[in-house]
């Protein structure tokens, strides 16, 4: 299984919200992370457009998905503090979210979670539609840390 579908996957089986709203992971490489969401039924709002739920998940799984790709997710996992977003314009086609995440960026969380146990970083965040158009702009804000505790009903 390539990296992309096993994190798709993983994603899934711990949110099953993902698989209802089809949730795609496009891109794990060179510090790039994008995931998609199709347009259908599902995420459509009363005027048959995306609704801003989905929109704002897409963009929201990015964190995520950059922390389970560079740390031990036995040891880390990562939540979100805060998602700030501005939707743009309507979302007609099916969307895509990306954000970029450095090498150097990777090693300070590496770093970081070794010398104290957690790591908090910001996420920039796009959204766009199939024509490449932005329909909404994110920041989200992160804490890595060890909640294994809540994990196993601790």
């Amino acid at each position: 299984m390539n990296p992309s579908s096993h994190y798709e996957t993983l994603a899934r089986s711990m949110c099953p919200i993902y698989s209802f709203i089809d949730l795609r992971v496009e891109s794990i490489k060179n510090g790039l992370y994008r995931a998609s969401i199709p347009l259908s039924a599902n995420v459509q709002n009363h005027l048959k457009i995306f609704h801003a739920g989905p929109i704002w998940m897409a963009a929201e799984f990015l964190g995520g998905l950059l922390v389970l790709d560079n740390v031990d997710a036995t040891r880390h996992q990562p939540v979100v503090a805060g998602l700030k977003i501005e939707f743009m314009r309507p979302a007609l086609s099916d969307i895509v979210a990306e954000t970029k995440f450095s090498n150097e960026q990777v090693d300070a969380m590496r770093r970081s979670l070794d010398a104290t146990g957690r790591f908090d970083f910001t996420a920039q965040i796009v959204v766009r539609d199939a024509n490449m158009t932005i329909v909404a702009e994110a920041e989200g804000k992160y804490t890595v840390k060890d909640f294994s505790h809540l994990l196993s009903g601790g």
